[in-house]
């Protein structure tokens, strides 16, 4: 199956999964991605956990972590049709990461001409 049919399967039932799938398959297929997610992947994923009340109280506890973490958990499931083994392996690990950190993407460098 083709990213672009599943996200359209998607969007009918849930628009922020669908683009959190989205972006998060975007990531993982990318031959020379960067170690971590950009602002804008990261922040699909997080809005999707929000839509779907992962953040329990909002803290950054062991149990809205985990909430967060079985959440994910969802968008690796619908990836399944369109990564390898391999490629859902990263992404899970990934979405750990973002579970356990709402800010974990690369933040983007500024670059001036002086300083």
């Amino acid at each position: 199956m083709e990213k672009e049919t599943l996200v359209s399967m998607l969007k009918g039932r849930d628009p922020l999964l669908a683009d959190a799938v989205s972006q998060m398959v975007d990531y993982t297929q990318d031959k020379w991605a960067a170690p971590y997610p950009s602002k804008e992947q990261t922040e699909a994923v997080n809005a999707y956990l929000r839509s779907v009340h992962a953040d329990g109280d909002g803290a950054m506890n062991e149990t809205n972590i985990e909430h967060r973490r079985i959440a994910t958990q969802r968008i690796t499931i619908n990836a399944i049709r369109v990564l390898d083994h391999d490629q859902l392996d990263r992404l899970q690990d990934v979405l750990n990461r973002i579970a356990a950190d709402r800010e974990y993407y690369m933040p983007e460098h500024g670059y001036g001409l002086g300083r």
